[in-house]
């Protein structure tokens, strides 16, 4: 299986402050042309510009991001969701 970490959220975050695709790259130190491509999911974020997501928006990774799982061979993806801690009493 393969992993990807796609940046399903950043277009919704990236609104909601109010930046140019410009400005949040300019900000992350990326490329202009990085931007669309993260939000367009063609680019996946590395572990270092992840945290650098969340610290700018100051917000939790499942707010940005989604965990698929590629099948290799006939490329299905599953979704990985997170695990909700049990309430016990």
């Amino acid at each position: 299986m393969n992993v990807e970490v796609r940046a399903t959220g950043l277009r919704t975050m990236r609104d909601k402050h109010k930046l140019t695709q410009r400005e949040l790259a300019r900000r992350l130190g990326v490329t202009q042309n990085y931007i669309p491509a993260l939000e367009a999911g063609t680019r996946n974020p590395g572990p270092k510009l992840r945290q650098q997501l969340m610290e700018l928006f100051q917000c939790d990774f499942e707010d940005l991001f989604q965990v698929v799982m590629i099948n290799p061979v006939d490329h299905h993806e599953t979704l990985m969701r997170p695990v909700e801690e049990s309430q016990s009493a």
